[in-house]
Parts: C-alpha cells; sequence; structure tokens
C-alpha cells in the first residue's frame, strides 16, 4: 500500500513537473511574442510620431507659403495681381505680387486654406492646400484668357482625389486628424484623381510629387491626362520625411485649380551607408534665354486662338553624373535620389527639389531673371539621410539679344548681285570679352516654287566673333545650290540671319550662359526659333 501509494504520488509529481514545465515554456514563449510584437509596435509608433513630427514641431511653430506667379512656365512674372489667403470661407489676408512673388506666414497644421489669385485681363488660379506641415513653396500660373475676358470668366472648379497603395485599388490611404496622408513602407502610390467645372470644361490635369507640375521644362516626372480624368503612379523612392503632392487642373480659358496634398513618408533606411559624392558635369549649370514661349502643355488645341508672342523664356538646366554612370559605383551605395539646392547668393543654400535616382538633369524656371547669378549645389539621398553637398555650379542668365543697323533692308531694290549681308547683335553690352556672338545667314529664292536656298557651305556649324557687328560679304563663301556666288540680275530674294545667338561659357563657375535670338534649324537651342523677320530684296544688274 505504501509503495503503491507512493509510486501513485511520484507519478503525479512528475506529471505536474511536466505541466508545469510546459506551462512555463508556453507563457515564456506568450511572452517572448508579445514581447516582440511590443517593441515592434512601440518603434513603428516611434517613426510616425517622429516622421509627423508631432515631437519636433510645436503647433504653434510658423511656416511660410512662399507663392511665385508667372505667365507661363519659365515666363515672366506676374506683377500687381491680387492673392487672398482665405480660411474658413473668410479673407484673412490679402497681399499683391511684386516681382511675382507674395509670401504668407502661417501657423504649423492651421490649415485647410484655399489661395486665390487674379488679375483683370488674366484667367484665375485657385490653390487649395489641406494642411501645413512644413514650409510650402508654390510655382504657379497666372494667364491670359484665351476665350472670354476675365470679367466673363466665371467657372467653378473642384478636384476630387483617392491615393491607393498599389494599382489595383484595393487599399485606399486614409488622412489623420490634421489631413496629412502618413505613408509607411511604401514604394509607390497610386493616385486617382477627377475634377469637375460649372463653366469651361477642363483640358489638361497633373500629378506630381515634390513641386508642382510644370516646375520643370522639357523632361518631368509627372502625370498627365488631356481631360478631366488623371490616374497612375508616383514614385516614392526619391521622397522621405515631409513631402507635399500636387494636383492641378486647367479649363480650356486657362484658369488653373490645384489641390495641395500633404505626405508624411517613413522609410526603414540603413544607416551604414557609403554615400555617393555626386559627380558634377563639365559644365553642369545651364542657361537659356530663348526668343520663344514654352507652355505647360506641349499639345495645343488648334480651335483655341494663339496667345501674344512673348520674348522671355527663361530657365536653368542642371546636369550630373547618375551613380550608375560615375566612378564612385563599385565603392558607394546607390541612392534613392538626389536632392538639389539653390542659392542666390553663393553662401546660404535653400532646398530645392528632390528628385528620382533614374534623373540626370533637372529644369528650374522658378525666380530666375537675367543679370542675376543663381547657384545650385546636390547631394545624394539614402531615405532622411543626405551625402556631402557638392556644387554644382553657379550662372548668370544673358538678357534677350536683338539686330540693329541691318543691310540691305526690307524692300531694297537695285542690290548687287554679290552683296554684302550685315547687322549687329545687341542687348549684352556689359559682358563684352566674356561672350562669343553667333549666327548664320540663309536667303530664299523667291521666284522658284520648289523652294531653292543658299547659305555659306563652311567647315563649321555657324559662325563664331568676339565682335557684335556682323559682315558676310557673298564673294567669300561657296553657296549651296548658287554658281559662281552671284544672284540672278533682276530677282527677288529674302534673306535672315537664321542664328543669332550670345554665348558665355564661364569656366571658372562650372557654367554655360546662352541668349538666342532665332534659330531655325536647331543649331544650339534646345527648340526651333524662327526668325522674327525676313527682308525681302531685289537685284538690280551688276
Amino acid at each position: 500500500m505504501h509503495g503503491g501509494h507512493f509510486l501513485v504520488s511520484w507519478n503525479k509529481r512528475v506529471q505536474n513537473r511536466n505541466e508545469l514545465i510546459e506551462e512555463r515554456e508556453f507563457v515564456r514563449q506568450m511572452t517572448k511574442g508579445w514581447v516582440y510584437k511590443f517593441f515592434a509596435s512601440v518603434i513603428i509608433l516611434f517613426l510616425m510620431l517622429l516622421s509627423s513630427c508631432i515631437i519636433l514641431k510645436p503647433a504653434t511653430e510658423n511656416v511660410e507659403i512662399s507663392l511665385y506667379v508667372s505667365e507661363y512656365n519659365s515666363g515672366p512674372a506676374v506683377d500687381d495681381a491680387n492673392v487672398e489667403l482665405i480660411k474658413d470661407g473668410r479673407v484673412v489676408d490679402t497681399k499683391r505680387t511684386s516681382d511675382g512673388k507674395v509670401r504668407f506666414s502661417v501657423k504649423l497644421y492651421s490649415g485647410p486654406y484655399l489661395l486665390r489669385i487674379s488679375k483683370n485681363g488674366h484667367a484665375k488660379t485657385t490653390i487649395k492646400i489641406l494642411n501645413i506641415h512644413s514650409p510650402l513653396v508654390l510655382n504657379t500660373t497666372l494667364r491670359k484668357t484665351k476665350l472670354l475676358p476675365s470679367e466673363q470668366n466665371q467657372n467653378e472648379m473642384n478636384i476630387l482625389f483617392d491615393i491607393y497603395t498599389s494599382k489595383n485599388k484595393v487599399s485606399k490611404l486614409l488622412f489623420d486628424g490634421n489631413s496629412i496622408y502618413n505613408i509607411f513602407g511604401l514604394s509607390y502610390i497610386y493616385i486617382s484623381a477627377q475634377s469637375t467645372t460649372s463653366n469651361f470644361p477642363v483640358s489638361f490635369m497633373y500629378a506630381k510629387l515634390g513641386n508642382p507640375p510644370g516646375a520643370e521644362y522639357l523632361a518631368s516626372p509627372r502625370l498627365f491626362a488631356e481631360s478631366n480624368v488623371l490616374e497612375g503612379e508616383l514614385d516614392l523612392t526619391p521622397f522621405s520625411g515631409k513631402v507635399y503632392l500636387f494636383i492641378d487642373a486647367y479649363d480650356v480659358n486657362d484658369n488653373r485649380y490645384e489641390v495641395v496634398v500633404p505626405l508624411t513618408v517613413t522609410k526603414l533606411t540603413d544607416l551604414k551607408v557609403n554615400p555617393y559624392v555626386v559627380e558634377a558635369d563639365q559644365p553642369a549649370v545651364f542657361a537659356y534665354n530663348l526668343n520663344t514661349t514654352t507652355k505647360y502643355y506641349s499639345t495645343q488645341d488648334s480651335s483655341m486662338p494663339n496667345q501674344s508672342k512673348s520674348s522671355t523664356n527663361l530657365y536653368v538646366k542642371l546636369s550630373w553624373k547618375r551613380w550608375s554612370e560615375s566612378m564612385q559605383k563599385s565603392k558607394t551605395d546607390e541612392p534613392d535620389g538626389y536632392v538639389i539646392y539653390k542659392s542666390y547668393d553663393g553662401i546660404k543654400y535653400e532646398k530645392l527639389t528632390v528628385v528620382s535616382s533614374k534623373q540626370d538633369t533637372y529644369y528650374d524656371t522658378s525666380d530666375i531673371k537675367p543679370g542675376s547669378r543663381v547657384w545650385y549645389a546636390i547631394a545624394s539621398k539614402y531615405g532622411g539621410i543626405e551625402g556631402p553637398k557638392v556644387f554644382l555650379g553657379s550662372v548668370e542668365p544673358l538678357p534677350m539679344i536683338e539686330i540693329t543697323d541691318v543691310s540691305p533692308l526690307d524692300g531694297a531694290t537695285n542690290v548687287s548681285l554679290s552683296p554684302t549681308f550685315s547687322w549687329k547683335i545687341s542687348g549684352v553690352e556689359k559682358y563684352e570679352g566674356k561672350i562669343k556672338y553667333l549666327y548664320d545667314i540663309w536667303i530664299y529664292d523667291l521666284t522658284v516654287n520648289s523652294g531653292i536656298f543658299h547659305y555659306p557651305i563652311v567647315d563649321v556649324p555657324y559662325f563664331t566673333s568676339d565682335s557684335s557687328i556682323v559682315t558676310i560679304n557673298m564673294s567669300s563663301y561657296a553657296w549651296k545650290d548658287l554658281p559662281d556666288a552671284k544672284l540672278q540680275p533682276g530677282k527677288p530674294y529674302e534673306w535672315a540671319p537664321e542664328l543669332i545667338a550670345v554665348m558665355w561659357n564661364d569656366n571658372e563657375n562650372n557654367s554655360l550662359s546662352l541668349s538666342v535670338n532665332c534659330d531655325y534649324n536647331f543649331k544650339i537651342s534646345p527648340v526651333v526659333i524662327a526668325p522674327e523677320k525676313y527682308y525681302l530684296f531685289v537685284t538690280g544688274n551688276k
């Protein structure tokens, strides 16, 4: 009895001990899992709090809304435009643009706001800002009306949009209590937007991250649609922290409506990066002052009347080597983007924009003026970490040039069969000794239906001179399809300098500045620019 009782008791103790061990192991595993989950939750919460700057940015802090208004992309600044800052349907501040600029100081997270920009003879621009989580720079347009004058230009516009985690549109992102979209760990977002109007239909829509659509010229990573519906992916790779999403709509009378959406992008980044020190091209900064008009969009509606031609089209192109093309590819880490900085004094640099690692150029059209030097720098970007800031160069854009003292004049008669063509390039006298004058000449035979034309046959693509006074003696050159370098007697011809440009190759500041009055044959300009005038003359007998 005692032995059996002992055996039963011993078996129960063993069973109890095994159950106790299993219970302890279960508790240990459960505790371990909950600890992991707890710390993971704490880390994620901390990152979200940090990224939304609830800790770092008290709501009492003031930030600036900076607005630059131009007539069109890379066009002249619009002065004396009326800008209203509206909050809860009430105008809280009104300013007028000077050199195209106004600034408003507001509290962080104090939105939403509405900006209304107007000027007599111009279409209207309305910008809806959902909230302010960081300084906001707005490059916008105020175009002259196409169809109806401004007093008859009434069109209520709005943009409705959704942001999804992928193009299948299954998971839609929602904003927080401050109307801010917090994005964690995504490489891209999918935008679905639709614009509505009360009068004129919408002709174009755009969407862009980082800066307003159209702030870049020729190349721009943005969404575009020729309708009132816009959908597509936007790459988040270059961005982290606070960034704004811009969604734009233009109606057929060039009214503009824009929604500014605050985002906070959070990434988990390896802090042990070997950053790429960006290699600048030689030269890396190019200023173009072109005698032509550049629009936001490349296509035109042929039924719409054309705008009057403006001689202002000024922008700066920046150029650098991508990491994949650099000499550092084998010893540095590939960045996820580049941060571009701009300065107006060469000392204080402000962040201009962030671009993708796939880009090696950027076009700056904001606040560029002839005769005013601007400086640029660039840094590689790894999530929220930046590599060393590298000086790209500085440039002073040249004024627009023109020609005077033309000979032979328009309507000239009894012109020599071997004439001398001459003109003077003016407008850049203060840069004498630094610049080169570039030019070319073509002559058209007006009596031949096939359109025969003549130009000097030389070994260079165009003429280059240190002098602003140009003289081309016809007898000094062989001319295309012109025997003996002589014109026929008693015949009408037209002539024009089909390239008129000035170039400043500023090696010291790693830049090139160009002023192009015309370039009909695509010699140096990125766009074709026709001569402003052709000169008709009739030859004599000698």
